[in-house]
């Protein structure tokens, strides 16, 4: 079955690459129809373009989706209790106005709830993650596209609204696919993040043909789907993309993983809730609990902060960056109501023993040496140098103190956050990130025991309820 997205020619550009791709959009109404466990292998053609500059990830969207990777049902409830209480997921709509501002400049649309919406969640989550002006600025827009592009795919379930815009977003993605082959050379990072998004593109493509809310489900080799979950977040695009902000330190495939797993677990702990209530598999906590059949906060709580304390340590600022930028992100959504969650969590009741490197695939992935305190889940507490910890949290502080955008971020509720964020995009949206990068570094340094609350399927949640849909998840 011919398609661009999997096809032998996804790269090679030409004028009617945007008409494929748009193609592939109105083809999967049809295939979901026909789904079967074969379709990934149908669909993918050997001689595809995917991995060629990402070279790790050559094969894995395939590998994961193959007949030939028998699945791992479950029904995890019967062995692992579940965190299912949360406020309602919302549609796509927002009142928020920056980053509408970047997005229009792009797509021209109108200041609508909806567009204001599909502004802050699609266009949105690359180009909140991301430092425009550390990175070539062709290269934010491309990655932002791609989000654009993903949308009816990954939303197929009830974003017709932006069908609208389907054709600017298929052109746009030609555009930046062409860019990086035009301007940045064969071995380049740009090139790698471009990989990785098309491999991030075609896994969301396989996953919403998938039947969906039945019964959660997961592949049968555990690192895999770990290394698969990173590609389908697009965790580990962005976050290739954000160690090209700072170029100089350490560098390598397995930090890049890495980096990208911890960043999207951020994400991932706040969505579980609903996660699991639609039974959705790709959420590393949930992957982790299925393959181990046991609650996995412990082990993933532990792969994160070991990273983030080891890149304190060395000074290596860019993990730490995306992921709070990530949870910034994840709270600023209005669909989320994330903040509204945060705010709503009672403590713990007593946190259950568990040996927190007791999962030797997370062990194996992580570049980070064990905590010399195990049981302590604090970044300062497992820095080597507590010194550069500090040091890093006084320049966070002394701009709350300075700034009236972020005066008081490091006291406020979740909910209150949202007015200092709404501030920090709009000064990011006028060409400066200070504001949300001080944010999110104090964010991951001191401010996510709630988020850990989040993931942890013991603590209940006390606030608003209400009837929500599992396809929009």
């Amino acid at each position: 079955m011919e398609t661009a997205l999997f096809g032998r020619g996804l790269y090679d550009g030409g004028d009617d690459l945007a008409d494929r791709l748009r193609a592939d959009i109105e083809l999967i109404p049809a295939l979901r129809r026909s789904w079967s466990p074969d379709l990934a292998d149908r669909l993918h053609d050997p001689l595809s373009p995917v991995g060629r500059y990402d070279t790790p990830i050559r094969g894995l969207v395939l590998a994961e989706n193959s007949a030939r990777a028998q699945a791992l049902h479950t029904e995890l409830a019967d062995t692992v209790p579940l965190a299912t209480g949360a406020p309602p997921r919302l549609g796509l709509g927002s009142p928020h106005e920056p980053l509408l501002t970047v997005f229009d400049k792009f797509f021209r649309v109108p200041s609508t709830e909806l567009w204001r919406g599909v502004a802050e969640q699609l266009y949105g989550f690359s180009w909140c993650l991301t430092d425009q002006t550390r990175l070539c600025p062709e290269c934010v827009h491309g990655s932002a596209v791609c989000c654009m592009y993903g949308a009816p795919i990954d939303y197929h379930h009830f974003a017709a609204e932006v069908s609208g815009i389907t054709g600017d977003s298929c052109r746009a993605m030609a555009a930046y696919i062409e860019h990086v082959h035009r301007d940045h050379g064969p071995r380049s990072r740009e090139r790698a993040v471009m990989d990785s998004w098309l491999a991030c593109l075609q896994a969301l493509y396989l996953d919403v043909l998938h039947p969906k809310a039945a019964r959660i489900a997961a592949g049968d080799d555990k690192r895999r789907s770990l290394r698969y979950r990173s590609v389908n977040s697009a965790g580990r695009a962005l976050a290739l993309l954000t160690s090209l902000e700072r170029p100089g330190g350490a560098f390598g495939q397995r930090l890049v993983e890495a980096t990208g797993i911890a960043g999207m677990a951020l994400h991932d702990a706040c969505d579980r809730r609903h996660d699991n209530a639609a039974h959705e598999s790709h959420n590393f906590f949930t992957l982790l609990a299925v393959h181990d059949r046991a609650e996995s906060l412990a082990p993933l709580r532990r792969f994160c902060v070991d990273l983030w304390a080891w890149a304190v340590d060395h000074d290596l600022l860019w993990p730490v960056l995306l992921a709070g930028r990530t949870l910034l992100w994840q709270a600023y959504v209005t669909r989320y109501q994330t903040p509204l969650l945060l705010d709503h969590l009672a403590p713990p009741s007593g946190i259950v023993p568990s040996d927190p490197y007791a999962d030797a695939v997370l062990n194996r992935m992580s570049p980070a040496p064990r905590a010399v305190h195990p049981d302590d889940c604090s970044v300062r507490g497992t820095c080597r140098d507590k010194s550069a910890y500090d040091r890093l949290l006084d320049v966070c502080l002394k701009h709350f103190a300075e700034c009236a955008g972020c005066h008081g971020y490091e006291r406020a509720g979740w909910q209150e956050r949202t007015a200092h964020l709404d501030r920090g995009y709009g000064r990011k949206a006028a060409g400066d990130p200070v504001c949300v990068d001080r944010m999110a570094v104090f964010t991951v340094l001191a401010q996510l025991e709630r988020v850990w609350w989040a993931a942890d399927p013991t603590v209940p949640y006390k606030g608003p309820t209400g009837r929500w849909d599992p396809y929009l998840v």
